[in-house]
């Protein structure tokens, strides 16, 4: 394997490189391809990267790894060796909490995140799907809005709406999801309607503000 080292401090490794000083470009192919740049490491089957641009297309298996942070897609393109755009299906996984979808946006610094075209975040007790979704990664905060679902089976609980804030443990000590626009709740059996939902998801609590409406089957 051969490697390649620019001045803006990317270095890109493979059996082959190619590099075109007129256009800046450089093709790397065979074996496991691997572009360093920073902190993030991406790795694929083949990449090129254009030193004028700082733009990078790497296809095939690609993975990116940065500290705790793991984003797999079948292409990324790079672009100021910062923004990242996943797609063929992504999967972006920090900590417990992995992130999926068609198409995954993602900002290094920033840590943060946007799935577009449907997404799935999967937690430790329950998934939540919607149409769009931001993930403050930090933060441990995630904004989804249309369609939102969620999913905990070991709290017996289904609930959907038009938007959801979701917070990890790490965000507020316990994690909660805020539930608005046609906000409804069943859990056990129990369904709770509400302007805006919010479900503690560390214990079996709700709160509903609003016109709210909470419907107990007998036992």
């Amino acid at each position: 394997g051969i490697s390649a080292q620019t001045s803006g401090s990317v270095e890109l490794s493979a059996d082959t490189i190619e590099y075109d000083a007129k256009t800046g470009i450089m093709t790397a192919q065979g074996g496991v391809v691997t572009l360093t740049r920073d902190k993030a490491v991406l790795t694929g089957a083949s990449a090129e990267y254009n030193t004028k641009s700082k733009e990078a297309y790497v296809t095939g298996g690609v993975k990116v790894v940065q500290e705790d942070t793991t984003l797999t897609a079948p292409e990324v393109r790079s672009y100021n060796d910062n923004y990242l755009v996943a797609s063929g299906g992504a999967l972006l996984t920090k900590g417990e909490d992995t992130l999926a979808g068609p198409k995954i946006e993602h900002w290094v610094d920033k840590q943060y995140s946007v799935v577009t075209g449907g997404s799935r975040l999967t937690m430790p007790d329950g998934v939540m799907t919607a149409d769009r979704m931001e993930a403050f990664h930090n933060e441990d905060r995630a904004v989804g809005v249309g369609n939102v679902h969620i999913v905990s089976e070991p709290r017996k609980l289904d609930a959907t709406s038009e938007q959801v804030v979701y917070y990890g443990a790490r965000a507020n000590g316990q994690g909660k999801a805020v539930l608005s626009g046609n906000a409804r709740a069943v859990q056990d059996g129990n369904v709770l309607t509400g302007k805006t939902l919010t479900i503690y998801l560390d214990d079996k609590t709700v709160d509903a503000q609003g016109r709210s409406q909470l419907t107990i089957q007998p036992q």
